[in-house]
């Protein structure tokens, strides 16, 4: 499966994050849209404050694992090697723990009537839009 060539970081720090972006916003979508038909569970609240909390903290979180600030600085030019394989893991760890609260939500939205995880989780989706990588780093 293969093709022999070297992975790009360059090209995955631009992927990465608008795949993890992206399938954030179908979840949720998914989830917003199960809780407006009535086709959720009748779950636990708790679940629902649970993931609100995980979704107001995991920006802060995120930063501070990152250590680069709530939007990051654009990539410099000279960047490359290990300096631009260190940026792709900060990237991919900020946008999973990003991901990971969003999906919290979407999950309360699907097992608890209470829509407030929908309107948390837009929070970390913002955070997420705000950090992504252009296209010319």
């Amino acid at each position: 499966m293969s093709s022999g060539s070297r992975p790009d970081p360059q090209s995955a720090l631009v992927i990465v994050p608008r795949a993890l972006i992206g399938s954030s916003a179908a979840i949720l979508g998914v989830a917003a849209v199960v809780n407006t038909q009535d086709q959720g569970g009748s779950g636990p609240e708790v679940v629902s404050w649970m993931a609100v909390g995980l979704a107001a903290i995991a920006p802060l979180v995120a930063t501070i694992v990152r250590g680069e600030g709530l939007v990051a600085p654009s990539a410099s030019a000279g960047e490359a090697g290990p300096q631009l394989l260190a940026r792709l893991q900060k990237t991919i760890v900020f946008f999973g723990l990003l991901e990971s609260a969003v999906v919290f939500c979407a999950v309360a939205l699907i097992a608890c009537r209470p829509w407030w995880p929908l309107v948390v989780a837009l929070f970390p989706l913002a955070v997420m839009a705000l950090n992504l990588p252009s296209r010319r780093d």
